[in-house]
């Protein structure tokens, strides 16, 4: 266990590691790499990144345990870095381009602000707006948004099932995830028990992004999405009866 010099050190610098896995994301290292090792150079061809300055990247991205550098000076994947591909089943790629890119990263210097004068609300402080209008205004970051949540909700959809497992939930008919999203954990859900009704309620263009492969794997059970627009709440149909 770290003495306390050693854990407050670690927490000074913490952000050092996130933000050089996030520099790794972006630029899309990882999906350059698996279990077949590259050297730097060859990653930044395919990426347009000076060679130099990658390798030292990808040297601290290793030390953080997302890669592997061999005795060639050349890299591979670690299951960790895994996760950080986009085409991974479990990615999170995108939850660490939305927690470390530049509109959250700017959020925490108010923070002092916040907890001084009680006002919440880093987004309406930074960008003069709330979070969810300036991703309806601002496409590339309400994308990123939405495919963080999904990522997230990949993983901690197997621990809520593997959960509920645990209980009875026969009595249950009538389910609402709220701030549902793209209906992951609603989908699991119904797969898992069938006799519920589900409801995913969220804003309308996450609705409407909902991928109907992922609603059709649902076998007799009926999901409804539905979506907040301003002051009035309306029903879009998603239903499956397979």
């Amino acid at each position: 266990m770290a003495n306390a010099p050693e854990l407050v050190f670690d927490l000074i610098f913490g952000r050092w590691r996130s933000q050089t896995l996030y520099a790794g994301a972006a630029l899309g290292v990882f999906d350059q790499l698996s279990d077949q090792p590259k050297t730097a150079a060859s990653v930044a061809e395919m990426i347009n990144a000076d060679p130099a300055m990658l390798y030292r990247l990808m040297r601290a991205l290793a030390s953080i345990g997302l890669l592997i550098e061999n005795d060639e000076k050349a890299f591979c994947l670690t299951d960790a870095g895994a996760l950080l591909r986009e085409d991974h089943q479990h990615s999170l790629r995108a939850t660490a381009l939305l927690e470390e890119g530049p509109e959250h990263y700017a959020l925490w210097k108010h923070l002092v602000d916040m907890v001084r004068d009680g006002r919440q609300n880093g987004f309406v402080r930074e960008f003069g707006t709330m979070g969810f209008d300036y991703a309806r205004a601002n496409p590339s970051y309400g994308l990123i948004f939405n495919k963080a949540m999904s990522s997230m909700s990949s993983l901690t959809t197997d621990w809520t099932v593997t959960a509920l497992a645990q209980e009875s939930c026969a009595d249950i008919r009538d389910v609402c995830d709220i701030g549902g999203g793209h209906g992951h954990l609603g989908c699991a859900l119904l797969k898992a028990y069938p006799q519920f009704q589900m409801t995913v309620f969220d804003l309308p263009q996450v609705v409407n992004e909902t991928d109907r492969r992922l609603l059709d794997q649902v076998a007799c059970s009926s999901l409804t999405s539905l979506y907040r627009d301003q002051t009035n709440l309306t029903s879009r149909s998603s239903s499956t009866s397979t």
